[in-house]
């Protein structure tokens, strides 16, 4: 019985081994014939670009040709050669802002304050009453500029805290700006000669301007103020970022929030805008940490962390005391103090031990390039209180570490209680006391802190700074040159700050310098700061809106971070030159990535910046050099309606944002012989676009000749390395537009990584583009020709060409691209699924995660930190549910006694501040620190899987499904970037997905509260300060009101009421 047991068991386990044997064999069998098929498809595919694109017609001998050259590109001559003309691009600008700010101080020197000033005889140009469409207006389109201007006199720009000097003059901050602003306007407006003469004297130069301490901002040329669609206009360029770096050396900055009690609703608001506004004064250069108090002190976002490779780890030993205050650092504490809530009693010596012991200790354990190690400030924001912390202060004043801390104090909130004791810290520290009652005042009082803390850089004559924005006017990404500009008329070391006066220049300007054609489709030059965020690089975005702050995108946030990558930017952000050969993918487009073995990165410092230039280029590459082209017959030949130009600087340094007009232009320019085509035999890239527009000629005659069904073929184009585009029909401009600039073209990258043909597909069918290559010595990819062909004709053509082959029947047969995108089938839908450029891992079976699982596919997350999301509900800054809390009385009474005086001070505050409020536009809490929501649109960060292919280029396996197993094939093509998958059909649907992720990108809301960037930086090298100036006593008005201007005040405040 066991016996024949045993023979039953040992029959089945060999009919198994026979059918896995079997199975197996069949697997190799259809391995080989698919191999077959695919060599079949490879011919096809490469026919099938031939027949359609008309290739041949521009291939052609070149090696007796005297007028191509082609060279080996060496970037070590070339990133010096730019870091140059970079250098001479700022060295002028640097010149032309000192003449800016030697006549405004000398203008100081000289003016006699004028108390009789009115508007209206002091006629300055608001530019917000500017209008192009107004001819009496009388403003000219400047071509430098790409905006219509008025070249005779600058345009004024004043806040709308400051109410332009003629709204309720007879109700004033407790200084008095309106004569102060009239004044400014009266003594600044004869620089508008200098400005006139540094516009005629550089044609490069743009935009300048000067930012008053009072509030009004001066800009030449005059223009129309932008103010984005549906929103009053919030800019104040004493908040700005090049006004801020401009004026203010770097500071480490600790804030402290009062969270007691007492700070319930309206005040806590008030409060957590005050903060976050203070918060986005600090730039990139400085650190900054919030912490709330009440009995008890911690950090808003109270974490200890190390950060190694990437992650965040629990370490006792390790801690970020503070962080840079770069935009992602800041959203975080953002977060974390709309989270506040309030109760307990306040204890101002327990926060300021706090903050204090904290810098004690941030000054012993800080790396290398942490901190400012400049200024160090104490922030403290609260509704008042009777405490005095002495004991604390005379601790820490005799400490090394902390001697030099200065304190500024806030009170916040509508209501009056004890503030003395707030006037009292800062005073004795060098610091400031405010006073904020309203949302209204909020950006106007936070801004008062720059002055004191700026007084100290008049010491000696200050370096230029320059500032990474986005500009106001054209919304350009720009560097902005600033110096700071001091009253010179009663000279001392404590000379005031009268305001910044700055020079842009466009990173467009920088980017004209790069050698473009020499680089080709995949090189390109970038620039990063000291602190290793990217200045210039073609993968840095435009902001949604120019209020926002710098956006402080690190080098490492575009590009891949390896190793080799991270070793590179510290080399780059300490400001030493090299040269790195590293292993990496290369972009190319959103969905697709190429594994390049030998990706050239060379950069070097620029003199006399925080500068690097980066130069990136494929590894022993080469480059076309043109000559002879005279351009007078070959400019006849362009036409607007097949033709595009790249906005490359062929022979103006700005180029027309209309595509047509950019192609007249240059027609205009070398017909002329204007502009960089003054001398036309040495513009290698005007001499490389007109070579490319004759090479082309006889290309686009052939096509236009011929005549294929728009049912087959939907368009053809050539794009050249010289930035020409040429295409057919008329209906494929909009599609050629999108990849007119070869830094941003898919197809001529791929064309000059490999001779291959190159596959896009798409819903409607696929776009196929094969590179034309120019041989002399050296060969070097000239163009590429791309035909897109309808996705019923290349089913046609697939299903005919399978007709011959064994995999004609029961066999679904994909070509899948190398971002995982189905090209074309044999079927047009899988249980009613349409397959044309569906992506493979959304189909009805586990096969993508087969092939991942096989490194046939690899997968990598690319992470967007600059992507434009649609608006999401924000959370609100209200406080947090009250406390129990019953305030003492006698401590009220002793209270008041004490700041009996401040009293009548914090009165005139608040009501001046509930009358701005009541004159002000409503603004949203986002608008009140920059962090505006513009058009239903806001800054996030967007993730996307992208696939692309791995080690392994074939496989078979069986997947198993819901109800049943399939086999299946994978082959890669070696003359196109796509495999050849079978499949073997089955009538049901599988019932499996794969786990994978789409390739659609996902918005990120989940951020850890303790993701702070921090990466090597470059700490600046000076820091100017020293001043022991009593800010508290320098004031000519009172402290305290009068009882006839508090009357005065109350009678004012009662009519306003009866009027609002």
């Amino acid at each position: 019985m066991a016996k024949g047991v045993g023979c039953r068991g040992g029959w089945a386990i060999g009919v198994v081994f026979m059918v896995c044997c079997v199975t197996s064999q069949d697997l190799k069998g259809d391995s080989r014939s698919l191999a077959d098929l695919a060599g079949k498809i490879d011919d096809w595919l490469e026919d099938l670009h031939e027949t359609t694109s008309d290739t041949n017609v521009l291939r052609r001998d070149y090696n007796g040709d005297d007028n191509v050259e082609i060279e080996r590109v060496r970037t070590e001559p070339m990133v010096q050669e730019m870091a140059g003309d970079v250098n001479r691009l700022l060295s002028d600008k640097r010149k032309a802002l000192q003449k800016i700010v030697q006549h405004l101080e000398d203008a100081t020197a000289t003016y006699l304050w004028k108390d009789d000033l009115e508007l209206n005889t002091s006629h300055p140009l608001l530019m917000k009453y500017l209008d192009p469409g107004n001819d009496s207006h009388e403003m000219q389109m400047d071509e430098r500029l790409g905006v219509a201007v008025k070249y005779n006199i600058s345009g004024i720009h004043v806040p709308l805290e400051v109410y332009e000097g003629w709204l309720w003059p007879n109700i004033r901050e407790h200084r008095e700006q309106d004569p102060e602003i009239l004044n400014g306007l009266s003594w600044s407006s004869t620089v508008d000669r200098v400005f006139r003469d540094n516009f005629d004297a550089d044609q490069t130069l743009m935009w300048q301007y000067f930012g008053a301490q009072t509030g009004f901002m001066r800009v030449y040329p005059a223009t129309t103020w932008y103010v984005p669609p549906n929103l009053i206009d919030l800019y104040d360029a004493r908040l700005r970022p090049w006004y801020v770096q401009g004026s203010v050396p770097p500071k480490d900055m600790i804030i402290l929030m009062d969270r007691s009690g007492s700070v319930h609703g309206q005040t806590f608001t008030i409060m957590k805008w005050a903060v976050k506004t203070l918060i986005d004064t600090l730039g990139e250069n400085d650190f900054v940490n919030v912490a709330a108090f009440n009995d008890t002190t911690e950090w808003v976002n109270n974490c200890t962390y190390c950060k190694v490779n990437g992650t965040e780890e629990d370490n006792e030993d390790c801690h970020q005391v503070l962080v840079q205050a770069s935009t992602s650092n800041k959203k975080l504490l953002f977060r974390a103090i709309d989270e506040l809530e309030d109760g307990g009693i306040a204890s101002y010596s327990n926060a300021l031990e706090f903050a204090l012991k904290a810098f004690k200790e941030y000054s012993q354990t800080k790396e290398r390039g942490e901190g400012a190690q400049c200024h160090k400030t104490i922030m403290l924001f609260s509704d008042g209180g009777t405490e005095w912390p002495e004991e604390i202060f005379k601790k820490y004043k005799a400490d090394e570490d902390t001697k030099d801390v200065r304190v500024f104090t806030y009170a916040v909130g509508p209501h009056p209680i004890p503030t003395a004791v707030l006037k009292q810290m800062a005073c004795s520290t060098g610091g400031q006391y405010s006073v904020i009652t309203t949302r209204s005042s909020v950006r106007t009082k936070i801004q008062d802190y720059l002055q004191v803390l700026a007084r100290p850089q008049a010491l000696p004559l200050a370096e230029s700074m320059i500032t990474f924005y986005q500009e106001r006017v054209t919304e350009e990404l720009t560097i902005s040159l600033t110096r700071p500009v001091y009253n010179m008329s009663d000279y001392a070391n404590t000379s005031d700050l009268l305001g910044v006066a700055g020079i842009d220049v466009p990173i467009q300007s920088l980017k004209n310098l790069s050698p473009f054609e020499a680089l080709g489709p995949n090189g390109y030059t970038f620039i990063i700061n000291h602190n290793g965020f990217i200045v210039m690089h073609p993968r840095l975005s435009p902001q949604l809106s120019y209020l926002l702050g710098p956006p402080h995108i690190d080098l490492l946030d575009v590009e891949e971070e390896t190793n080799e990558t991270t070793f590179i930017r510290k080399r780059m952000a300490n400001g030493t030159a090299g040269s790195e050969s590293v292993l990496g993918k290369i972009r190319i487009d959103d969905s697709h990535s190429v594994v390049y073995s030998t990706i050239q990165y060379t950069w070097t410092p620029i003199t006399d910046t925080t500068y690097s230039l980066g130069i990136v280029n494929l590894q022993r590459s080469h480059h076309m050099i043109i000559h002879n082209q005279n351009g007078y017959s070959v400019a006849e030949q362009f036409n607007t309606t097949d033709t595009l130009i790249a906005p490359w600087p062929y022979c103006r340094g700005r180029q027309a944002s209309d595509s047509v007009t950019r192609v007249k232009d240059f027609i205009k320019d070398v017909s002329e012989r204007k502009g960089l085509c003054k001398k036309l035999g040495q513009n290698e890239l005007a001499q490389g676009l007109l070579w490319s527009q004759s090479w082309t000629q006889e290309l686009l005659k052939q096509w236009k000749k011929d005549r294929w069904s728009k049912d087959d073929l939907i368009g053809r184009v050539i794009f050249t390395r010289f930035g020409l585009t040429r295409f057919h029909p008329e209906s494929q401009k909009q599609g050629a537009l999108r990849w007119h600039d070869p830094w941003y073209n898919p197809a001529l990258r791929r064309g000059e990584l490999s001779s291959r043909i190159a596959i896009l597909p798409h819903s409607l069918g696929a776009f196929l583009s094969a590179p034309v290559k120019v041989a002399k010595n050296y060969e070097v990819m000239a163009g590429v020709v791309g035909v897109n062909l309808t996705a019923s004709y290349l089913h046609s053509e697939f299903k005919t060409m399978l007709m011959r082959t064994e995999w004609n029947k029961d066999y679904l047969l994909l070509l899948v691209d190398d971002g995982g995108l189905i090209v074309t089938s044999n079927e047009v839908e899988l249980h009613g699924v349409t397959l044309q450029g569906m992506f493979l891992g959304d189909l009805n079976m586990p096969l993508m995660e087969h092939l991942h699982n096989a490194s046939v596919y690899n997968m990598d997350k690319r992470v967007n930190t600059q992507a434009i999301c649609k608006e999401s509900k924000t959370k609100g800054t209200s406080a947090g549910p009250r406390s129990f809390h019953i305030p003492n009385p006698l401590k009220l009474v002793a209270g008041f006694l004490i700041d009996i005086l401040s009293w009548a001070d914090y009165l005139r505050y608040m009501i001046f501040s509930c009358v701005v409020a009541l004159m002000s536009p409503s603004v949203e809490a986002w608008s009140e620190w920059g962090m505006t929501q513009i058009g239903g649109q806001e800054s996030c960060v967007m993730a996307q899987a992208v696939y692309y292919f791995g080690e392994n280029t074939r496989h078979s396996a069986v997947m198993t499904c819901s109800n049943h197993t399939a086999k299946f094939w994978v082959r890669r093509l070696v003359k196109a970037n796509a495999i050849l998958v079978a499949i073997e059909t089955k009538p049901e649907e599988c019932g499996v997905y794969s786990s994978l992720p789409n390739i659609t990108p996902e918005r990120v809301t989940s951020v850890k509260p303790c993701a702070y960037q921090a990466r090597f930086r470059r700490r600046p090298s000076s820091c100017l300060m020293g001043n022991s100036t009593d800010y508290c006593n320098k004031s000519s008005h009172p402290t305290a009101a009068s009882l006839g201007t508090i009357l005065s005040v109350l009678l004012i405040s009662k009519f306003l009421g009866s009027i609002f």
